[in-house]
């Protein structure tokens, strides 16, 4: 909330205009001097307002550069990530009705484009149907369907879910995920298994309950220094090559990397099958180590998805007047 503060020197009124910035358990304050207060008109101060709106994202985009390391993105890359947070978090705040039916029309094209990758044929109309009324498309295999809903059931699973990730929290996931859809899920394979069109194997069934608890020492490690992007693609191009389950791995590895920015306070990205090839192929570049191709990928996916609606953001704030009490009480402090 804007505030308007008075300090007095030699005599002479000086405004400012006071604001505070949240960014989790931080507060960070926000000050644009305004200038004397006998000599200002509602002009001035609506002015000042909108340059305190572009001091609140540079002092928002300073603090939150100062907290993390980079691997792999580029500076300008994480800028155009964190001013899409930033922006994220203004629609929530300002526009709470009209966020929500974002968030929720982005995790349907996320079902069903998480599902479509390993070969599910629902339509996101086809979907969206299903998961918001309940109506099942003809001539699909119930298979299919299974695949689609046992998403909401994940939904509500992870909506309240804080703290760090854990083997255990991953298990669970894969048994949400293919409940109905195979035996014993939730359990490390106990077979060898190939990726298709890659040259990388997994490494053998008796080396993944090692291999995970050295997946999970590795995102502790990293978890407060790294960039929450570059965290949670890694994190899911790791899991993808350790590929613990015998099948499902997949949509696991695509909602850890989801929950990973969801809970550092991003929007959910979702890959369809126009991603598809670019997304496979920059798997198949890490492979052999290399985390920066599919961490610039997904990276351009993921600010195409959300640009129209954070542009939209942007520009209405820029534009926003000053709350009108705040213009009476500056008409109250100029009498």
């Amino acid at each position: 909330m804007v505030l308007l503060a008075v300090k007095e020197i030699k005599g002479n009124k000086y405004l400012y205009l006071k604001d505070t910035l949240k960014d989790n358990s931080k507060s960070v304050p926000v000050e644009v001097y305004c200038g004397r207060l006998d000599k200002l008109t509602a002009d001035d101060v609506s002015e000042k307002y909108r340059k305190l709106t572009d001091l609140r994202l540079t002092t928002y985009l300073d603090t939150r550069m100062e907290k993390y390391s980079l691997n792999h993105l580029a500076l300008p890359d994480i800028t155009r990530l964190e001013t899409m947070r930033y922006y994220y978090h203004e629609f929530r705040q300002h526009f709470p009705d009209e966020s929500s039916k974002y968030i929720d029309s982005v995790y349907v094209r996320y079902i069903q484009g998480t599902t479509a990758i390993e070969g599910n044929t629902l339509t996101p109309g086809e979907s969206q149907e299903l998961l918001e009324h309940g109506i099942v498309p003809a001539g699909k295999q119930i298979r299919e369907v299974y695949e689609i809903l046992n998403f909401v059931k994940l939904r509500r699973y992870l909506s309240d879910r804080k703290g760090i990730i854990s083997e255990r929290l991953i298990k669970e996931i894969h048994a949400i995920i293919m409940e109905r859809l195979m035996q014993s899920p939730g359990v490390y394979r106990r077979i060898e298994v190939y990726i298709a069109n890659a040259d990388y194997t997994p490494p053998p069934a008796l080396l993944v309950p090692a291999e995970m608890k050295n997946l999970i020492g590795w995102y502790k490690n990293h978890a407060k220094i790294l960039h929450p992007f570059e965290l949670a693609v890694e994190l899911h191009t790791r899991f993808e090559m350790i590929h613990p389950f015998s099948d499902g791995n997949g949509r696991v590895g695509r909602a850890l990397m989801n929950l990973v920015l969801e809970q550092a306070g991003y929007p959910t990205l979702y890959l369809g099958l126009a991603d598809r090839k670019a997304y496979l192929n920059a798997m198949i570049i890490a492979d052999d180590g290399d985390f920066g191709a599919i961490t610039q990928t997904l990276h351009d996916i993921y600010l195409r998805q959300h640009e129209t609606v954070i542009h939209s953001v942007k520009k209405t704030l820029t534009n926003q007047k000053p709350d009108p009490k705040l213009l009476r009480d500056f008409k109250k402090l100029k009498k």
